[in-house]
């Protein structure tokens, strides 16, 4: 009987390294999908300060916000093909880009910019991150939605800058199941 030495892998080896390979792809693609909603956030952050800037220089010479929506943002540059369909803003997270006249300045003298379509986590993120630290940065109010509408101002009942908890109750799924139900609303003047 003659014997031959075969070279090779056998079964085990084999699941072994397709087990190892599993764990890695698995690993990955975490890694991946929480560097992409980091990006997100912070180029939202980004769009909203370029948002803000753009908006407090093209009306620096009027004394009102008035005729302030998605199309003339676009118009006068504010919004970019990138964020702008034709019809409504677009952020980052796939929802819209809603502007608005505030309320709280009086006489149209305040802009709101409201970013719906989040995910809980960019909600909170994006509500709590560093906008001013007083009524001297011209933020005036943040509204945070999901679960519950929750609006902060200056010195009010729920107070700038948001508080974690009350921002993270408010901006939990409202049970839909759905993740991206969320939205935050800044008011500027």
């Amino acid at each position: 009987m003659k014997h031959t030495n075969e070279s090779g892998r056998s079964m085990v080896e084999m699941l072994g390294v397709l087990a190892i390979i599993g764990v890695l792809s698995v690993g990955g693609i975490a890694g991946y999908s929480m560097a992409m909603s980091k990006f997100k956030i912070t180029k939202t952050i980004d769009q909203v300060q370029t948002i803000i800037t753009n908006l407090r220089t093209l009306y620096a010479s009027q004394r009102t916000y008035t005729a302030l929506t998605a199309s003339t943002a676009f118009n006068m540059g504010i919004l970019t093909d990138e964020t702008y369909d034709g019809t409504n803003g677009l952020n980052p997270f796939g929802g819209e880009i809603t502007f608005g006249i505030g309320t709280t300045a009086g006489a149209n003298r305040s802009f709101t910019i409201e970013y719906d379509g989040l995910t809980a986590e960019a909600c909170v993120k994006l509500a709590t991150a560093d906008w001013g630290a007083d009524a001297s940065s011209g933020l005036l109010a943040i509204t945070t939605g999901g679960a519950s509408d929750v609006t902060f101002t200056w010195g009010g009942t729920n107070s700038l800058p948001p508080d974690l908890v009350a921002v993270a109750n408010s901006c939990a799924s409202d049970g839909d199941g759905a993740n991206n139900t969320s939205s935050v609303t800044w008011e500027f003047r």
